[in-house]
């Protein structure tokens, strides 16, 4: 199993080929819902471009992409919009829920949740419900560890406000990509079903 500072390592080795096509998906999922005029519509749009995001990134990492398919990033809209929306939706009212009894709390949940959008770009036809159940299994022993991941960032997201916001352009994809590698660290190879043709 990966630490954090190799998990960092092979971010920063992904990302330099292509890290402006990065910035640029990273970006629009960033902004593209906190841009739109009704908060109710950017609700709507955040599970699906995370997903898209998620597939965006394991294509990169998996296929060695070029990074230049922005399409990916749609994909969470045209196979699994409903189960997109709805995963983000509820495991957002979960760990706000959560955080009501405690910072702490949220935080665990929030971390238990977060392989959902990657599981739901794998598994399109996953049901949302069964999509966050598995995220929660997945993360068993792994809270920490993805904790830790984020942790190591601290000193860039220091640095990132010394430059006045400007950083976060770069840190963001750094950790995002950092975090999908996180993502196949632990849900391990994937097993392919072969299909009998009689």
């Amino acid at each position: 199993m990966k630490n954090s500072s190799e998990f960092r390592a092979l971010a920063r080795a992904q990302l330099k080929p292509r890290l402006w096509w990065v910035v640029l998906v990273v970006f629009i999922v960033a902004a593209l819902p906190s841009a739109s005029a009704v908060a109710a519509v950017g609700f709507v749009l955040a599970g699906p471009l995370l997903v898209g995001q998620s597939y965006y990134l394991l294509d990169i990492i998996e296929n060695d992409a070029k990074g230049d398919r922005l399409e990916w990033l749609f994909e969470g809209f045209k196979k699994s919009f409903l189960n997109s929306f709805l995963a983000w939706l509820v495991s957002s009212i979960f760990v706000f829920l959560w955080s009501l009894l405690f910072i702490i709390p949220g935080i665990i949940k929030a971390l238990a949740y977060s392989m959902a959008p990657y599981i739901i770009s794998e598994e399109p036809n996953i049901d949302a419900l069964a999509a966050i159940q598995k995220s929660q299994d997945m993360m068993k022993g792994n809270k920490m560890r993805l904790f830790s991941l984020y942790l190591s960032f601290i000193g860039w997201f220091i640095l990132c406000i010394f430059t006045f916001g400007i950083g976060f352009i770069f840190l963001m994809p750094y950790v995002q990509m950092s975090v999908a590698n996180f993502y196949l660290d632990i849900r391990g190879k994937k097993v392919v079903v072969a299909q009998i043709v009689e």
